[in-house]
């Protein structure tokens, strides 16, 4: 049955408030909490993990109620960001002390750590010592303990942030392989906008202490409903309509990739089952390699900011140089103002 949550409120010192009126995670599925620094998302870990009280509202773990029972009762296994491994312990009892602590002994509990062990790419690493471990393989370790526990419920808090990026990649990908052979729902607190699409089943946006929106991946990255999503993600520009020569009140989310230099060939051979793209006259500013494209940033004649992508073997404008831009209207999305960036 997973996890609900429903009208769950937190106050805090200074003024701050939690407040999630309503989640709910399923079986096998890995919810993303995504959001600035000081969004909530921690906070709102340590309160479905019990390791803050709630001012009200309702945590159910399996359809029961887990508000009034203590942390080691909820059968819920944290990973947080400085890991927490035992120093004293070896690799085997560190990945072994949840079993320990349900009462397994000898033969069972060996054999729950190396099938932990083995999921994280660790075999027979039972004897080695935490402290002669690497910053990856640590890692590996604190998830393999979380999994030894067999938990009701999986809570990572910003687990890979002190990898660097060709080790964080390595592990993120192990992590999902891992997570796809589990049934435990799972909550996973980000800030980084390629780890949250790469693992979320769903990706849950938070911002002030409540949640802005919710959709997968693809959907808060291409295809937002709030202005906040749309800049948070940053795989598109928000701005008013009358920016681009449209009409219209409110605001609309530009896609980077429907924009186009009006010189460059289309890939599909020249045609268009769609509407006549829009021309808009822009300059050239500086562009940027993100991944498997390069972003451009693009100046309006009234000065407006927009963003555009292409492909990584597609020629890049003259720096400064004013282009012809085909716009295509279709990818363009009305989205509400809630939440801000700042």
């Amino acid at each position: 049955m997973g996890l609900s949550i429903r009208g769950l409120e937190k106050s805090f010192a200074g003024g701050f408030r939690l407040s999630i009126e309503e989640l709910d995670v399923s079986p096998g599925e890995t919810l993303v909490l995504a959001g600035p620094s000081g969004c909530g998302k921690t906070s709102a870990l340590n309160l479905i993990a019990g390791l803050i009280r709630e001012d009200s509202g309702k945590i159910f773990l399996d359809g029961k109620d887990a508000a009034t029972l203590p942390p080691w009762k909820r059968g819920i296994a944290v990973v947080f960001q400085d890991l927490a491994l035992f120093p004293h312990l070896s690799v085997g009892g560190n990945v072994g002390y949840g079993p320990f602590l349900r009462g397994l002994n000898g033969a069972g509990r060996r054999r729950i750590v190396a099938e932990a062990l083995r999921a994280v790419r660790l075999p027979g690493w039972e004897k080695r010592h935490v402290d002669t471990l690497s910053g990856g393989e640590r890692q590996r370790v604190a998830i393999a303990r979380a999994l030894a526990a067999e938990p009701r419920l999986l809570l990572l808090d910003e687990p890979f942030s002190s990898l660097d990026t060709p080790l964080r990649r390595e592990i993120q990908g192990e992590f999902a392989s891992i997570r796809a052979r589990s049934d435990a729902p799972c909550i996973f607190v980000t800030h980084d906008r390629e780890e949250a699409a790469l693992l979320g089943s769903r990706i849950a946006l938070m911002d002030k202490g409540r949640i802005v929106e919710t959709g997968t991946g693809r959907e808060l990255f291409l295809e937002p409903k709030t202005a906040f999503a749309g800049r948070f993600f940053g795989r598109g520009t928000v701005l008013p309509p009358e920016k681009l020569g449209m009409p219209g009140p409110g605001l609309i989310f530009v896609p980077r990739d429907a924009l186009r230099r009006a010189e460059d060939a289309r890939p599909d051979g020249g045609q268009r089952t769609g509407p006549e793209p829009k021309i808009l006259k822009a300059r050239f500013l500086r562009a940027a390699f993100d991944g498997g494209a390069m972003n451009l940033e693009l100046e309006l004649p009234d000065g407006t900011r927009i963003g555009a992508e292409q492909s990584l073997r597609a020629p890049l404008p003259p720096l400064g140089s004013v282009d012809r831009w085909e716009l295509e209207t279709a990818l363009l999305r009305p989205v509400e103002e809630t939440g801000s960036t700042d």
